[in-house]
């Protein structure tokens, strides 16, 4: 059974309130959702004039608004070809899945020797919130937040940092796929395998899961590709 402790269990890295953001902040946010969930396609032109239309603003945020995804990897700046979304590379998609296999079953072997019912609570407030999204970005940010809630209790920050760069990365692919091929109860079932398990003290199983339900998602990811003709 998870130990009872008061160590905080939702110390999530989220973004400001909307009226503590920035305008560049506020840009860049609107922008992340829209590449992220695919309604910006991959090697999509952003055209800063059009961007500073649409919000009202100058070029001045705009630009800045496009450096913080660029600093995510989001967009890329194209000699001759100006700002573009960034394309989908599967060679990327392989090497990200590889890097998660090493970083996150060990973060969650190490965090079921101190998973906490404050850390089961907001495992489980995540699920809910995943099953209860209204859009892909709610379901994205609702499944990073139950990841996170299993691996925080490792209490590896510089781990747990390039864990969430990675998901970063990986989260434009999982906008894509859950797009086209939707986002099926089977997934919800190995969420709740997991946290099951993380409860239960069973960290070997745990671990294992989470290597399957990875290898799964890129295996999944790796087929919306194909079917849309994205090498």
């Amino acid at each position: 059974m998870p130990k009872p402790s008061t160590r905080p269990a939702t110390d999530d890295a989220t973004m400001p309130p909307a009226a503590n953001m920035t305008t560049a902040e506020r840009i860049a946010a609107e922008l992340r959702r829209e590449i992220v969930t695919a309604e910006i396609g991959p090697d999509t032109a952003i055209r800063q004039s059009h961007v500073a239309a649409r919000f009202g603003v100058s070029q001045a945020p705009v630009r800045e608004a496009l450096s913080l995804l660029a600093s995510e990897h989001l967009v890329v700046y194209a000699t001759n070809r100006g700002v573009r979304t960034a394309s989908f590379d599967r060679a990327e998609v392989r090497e990200i899945t590889d890097l998660r296999l090493t970083l996150e079953p060990d973060l969650l072997s190490r965090a079921a020797k101190a998973f906490t019912p404050a850390d089961a609570t907001a495992a489980a407030r995540a699920i809910d919130e995943i099953s209860q999204a209204a859009d892909i970005h709610a379901l994205m940010r609702a499944n990073d937040r139950f990841h996170m809630a299993l691996y925080r209790p490792a209490a590896r920050p510089l781990t747990l940092a390039m864990v969430r760069d990675l998901r970063g990365r990986h989260g434009r692919y999982l906008g894509f796929m859950w797009k086209h091929s939707g986002h099926g109860p089977a997934s919800l079932r190995e969420h709740r395998g997991l946290l099951k398990l993380m409860t239960d003290g069973d960290a070997a199983q745990a671990r294992d899961q989470l290597r399957a339900h990875i290898a799964a998602s890129s295996k999944a990811i790796l087929a919306a590709l194909d079917e849309h003709g994205i090498d």
